[in-house]
């Protein structure tokens, strides 16, 4: 066992057996399952930001539920903050855990910065083709919207949107709301150390509540943008914190939340997230996506009362009431999972998830370049089913490559 996997203290389960599978509560110094968890939504990220229809295809586009991995990343790493930051309080006070939260979100500003000026300095490089992350492309629409000021404006321009965060490769954009996210942690915590839980819960209902109900004079666009940050078009804040302050709270609470969960109220929640997300699992298998084969979808819902519910309850942008369900009750479903039968999962996938997971940060700013890489061959042209999946493929070993050789680690955050 390496010195990261030695326990500093035992990790919670949701009433984990005592078994040869289950999960080995305080042997590991991190919990693996929430980098197992990390690691899987990685991949989903690979498969929907480099979007050729290939055999991975079947796992994702949301064939799990209607979530992605969004949903994940934010659930997973502010219940981790609350978790860490409960001992931290306890250890070294408010003044110094507020220091050290204000300098994350700092440098998540900055490496969401680097990352705009590269890609937008790459554009003036004449035999590379940046179209991938200089644009957005509506799947819906087909219309095709510039994520950058053109060449025309100017270094300097392009220096100030960048500062402001009004422009970006849209496959990074979360970063810009995890900036904000992290900046505002200290005054949930703060509230929570008061035992204001209850009115932070409900501030957060309140912000969610306003930006799901307010008209948008553009269809399609959250009217309120807080900031006026490119990021807020794809995750508006609004909405968006609705997640991460209740994983905030949930992790603070962690240990009372685990020792509810092994009572039978738990259980029932338990069993009760378990249904919801196979039936959500059987309602997006109703998708009328095209690119699917007939015998891999369902039929039980109309495709046009799909399409209809679908953007009355699950539109992504706006954390559709429906999709922020089918993420709570996957990710619980998908943590006692992991908790029971562990060891298989370990075995079989766990060489590739963990890793991966653990470097989630890093991996996520690579992602992009690698993008651009296999964008500038000829391989995507072919549009073909094997040869996609061999692009996937590929891709995903690349990535997992470069965090065993830690690749870059000296000078990317990870």
């Amino acid at each position: 066992m390496t010195e990261t996997e030695r326990s500093e203290a035992p990790v919670g389960a949701v009433d984990a057996p005592r078994s040869t599978w289950a999960y080995p509560d305080g042997l590991f110094k991190r919990d693996l399952r929430m980098d197992f968890m990390r690691g899987f939504a990685m991949l989903l990220v690979f498969i929907g930001h480099f979007n050729y229809f290939s055999l991975y295809m079947f796992i994702g586009w949301e064939r799990i539920g209607v979530v992605s991995s969004a949903e994940t990343f934010i659930a997973l790493a502010s219940i981790v903050t609350g978790l860490i930051y409960r001992k931290r309080l306890q250890r070294d006070g408010f003044a110094a855990c507020s220091s050290v939260l204000v300098d994350r979100g700092l440098e998540l500003y900055r490496i969401m910065v680097v990352m705009i000026l590269l890609i937008g300095l790459i554009r003036y490089i004449p035999f590379i083709d940046s179209l991938t992350v200089t644009t957005f492309t509506d799947q819906f629409t087909k219309v095709v919207y510039s994520m950058y000021p053109s060449k025309e404006e100017g270094i300097l321009y392009l220096i100030r949107q960048s500062l402001l965060l009004r422009a970006g490769p849209h496959q990074f954009q979360i970063i810009g709301l995890y900036v904000v996210l992290f900046m505002t942690t200290p005054l949930i915590l703060w509230m929570i150390v008061k035992q204001r839980v209850g009115l932070v819960l409900a501030l957060s209902w309140g912000l969610y509540l306003i930006n799901l109900t307010t008209p948008e004079s553009v269809p399609g666009t959250a009217e309120i943008r807080l900031t006026g940050a490119q990021f807020e078009y794809g995750f508006p804040i609004m909405a968006w914190q609705l997640i991460f302050v209740h994983g905030v709270v949930v992790g603070y609470y962690w240990n009372e939340v685990m020792a509810f969960m092994a009572l039978p109220k738990g259980r029932i929640v338990l069993w009760t997230a378990i249904v919801l997300s196979i039936g959500f699992i059987l309602f997006t298998f109703n998708n009328p996506l095209s690119e699917f084969p007939t015998w891999s979808r369902l039929s039980w819902v109309p495709a046009d009362e799909f399409r209809q519910l679908y953007q009355s309850y699950f539109l992504k942008y706006k954390l559709g009431p429906g999709r922020l369900l089918n993420s709570i009750v996957l990710l619980i479903a998908a943590y006692a999972l992991l908790t029971r039968v562990w060891h298989p999962f370990y075995r079989a996938l766990g060489w590739f998830f963990i890793p991966i997971g653990q470097a989630s940060l890093y991996v996520f700013f690579i992602h992009v370049f690698i993008l651009l890489l296999v964008s500038n061959t000829p391989l995507p042209a072919y549009n073909n089913f094997w040869v996609n999946t061999g692009i996937h493929t590929f891709v995903l070993l690349l990535a997992w490559i470069m965090v065993k050789r830690q690749f870059m680690f000296r000078w990317i955050p990870h």
